[in-house]
């Protein structure tokens, strides 16, 4: 049976990389705010990098110059001199001090606050480096309840999967797939992240039909504002999607826009 796929009035609530509308990406402040709006089992995607002395950390860009204060290739620093810089204080000054985490941090988080990590490997040529360290920790902390794995890289997820059996994958995908459940087979992952534009399409019913779950990614509500004014309710949508149980998870940068959305759909907030 497929862990990720859900129904109507399970569908997954989820935060890019954290709630990182409103504390800075991928750090232990933007999961926690994923959980304090999302709650228990809320899924927090990060992205995964590697130190060059070989400690596993969240950051999603090839530097770290975008979301801290330094500067410099993540590949070519040591965890050490990463613990030197501000992740926090570029987004606001009140998440001065913020740092980039450990993985093994985030997990620690995780297990007491009943997070679930969508880790995407950001490393697409160290796999006989990058497998053996994931599956050390995951024996180690006991976590492989707490984890989903994503990447572009379907032939990467497939490898990983023999390694780590017990690990949902995700598969990700910018492009309209011609046989979505044939592809999800041949990959051996668990759930395929569709474009919103594609979604009509009908890609779900395919993947659904095949055993695969579907996730979305939801732009913020910002981004939806100016569609609407000109008669584009791209949420409303979405409820209709999740009432006919096509997602089986829904992932926004902004978690309280996840969790209105559920909430409609649900019947819970009064509007029908």
């Amino acid at each position: 049976m497929n862990p990720l796929r859900m129904t109507s009035q399970t569908t997954r609530i989820a935060g890019h990389r954290g709630h990182s509308a409103g504390a800075p990406e991928n750090t232990l402040a933007a999961f926690r705010k994923a959980h304090e709006i999302g709650g228990k089992g809320v899924t927090c995607e990060t992205d995964l990098a590697l130190t060059s002395d070989g400690e596993l950390v969240l950051i999603h860009d090839a530097t770290v110059d975008r979301t801290t204060d330094g500067y410099g290739l993540v590949c070519n620093m040591t965890y050490w001199e990463m613990t030197e810089l501000d992740a926090g204080g570029w987004f606001d000054a009140k998440f001065a001090g913020e740092r980039i985490p450990r993985l093994r941090d985030a997990l620690l988080l995780a297990r007491e606050l009943g997070i679930i990590y969508q880790l995407e490997l950001k490393i697409y040529d160290r796999n006989d480096e990058i497998f053996p360290k994931l599956k050390a920790l995951i024996d180690e902390l006991d976590c492989a309840d707490l984890l989903q794995f994503s990447s572009f890289d379907f032939v990467q997820l497939r490898a990983l999967k023999q390694v780590i059996p017990d690990v949902p994958t995700v598969g990700l995908s910018h492009s309209r797939l011609i046989d979505p459940a044939a592809l999800a087979r041949d990959a051996n992952v668990d759930a395929i992240n569709l474009e919103i534009e594609h979604f009509p399409s009908g890609e779900a019913y395919q993947l659904h039909e095949g055993g695969c779950a579907v996730f979305l990614l939801v732009p913020r509500p910002e981004e939806l504002e100016k569609l609407k004014s000109y008669g584009m309710d791209v949420e409303t949508r979405v409820v209709s999607w999740i009432r006919e149980g096509l997602l089986d998870q829904i992932i926004s940068d902004d978690v309280a826009q996840v969790a209105r959305i559920m909430s409609t759909a649900r019947g819970l907030n009064g509007t029908e």
